[in-house]
């Protein structure tokens, strides 16, 4: 069993997450998704790509009530680093991020 290795609380409810960054080819990308926790220094989600860890994103997060409209819910942009990568069967991943910078919008 892992120990529990984060000192800062997380939130495990899902948030709502827009994911940009380019490849190593330079090629943009970007995805929805929905975070598996947040806290104040990082994230985790799943991607539907194979993100590699080094890699520098960008990140809209949107503090959305269940119900209501997400463009009128509070939003955070941050840049990112993928610290952690799980790659699933399917060509997706699972990977956690630590926060370079944050800001709300």
């Amino acid at each position: 069993m892992d120990t529990e290795r984060r000192q800062k609380h997380r939130i495990n409810d899902p948030i709502q997450v827009i994911v940009r960054g380019s490849d190593g080819y330079g090629a943009l990308y970007r995805f929805n998704t929905i975070t598996r926790d947040i806290g104040s220094d990082g994230l985790r989600a799943m991607a539907p790509r194979v993100m590699k860890e080094g890699e520098r994103i960008s990140l809209r997060i949107r503090f959305a009530k269940a119900g209501s409209k997400p463009v009128q819910a509070p939003a955070v942009t941050a840049r990112a680093v993928v610290l952690r990568v799980e790659e699933q069967p399917d060509e997706s991943s699972l990977f956690a991020v630590s926060f370079l910078s944050r800001r709300m919008v």
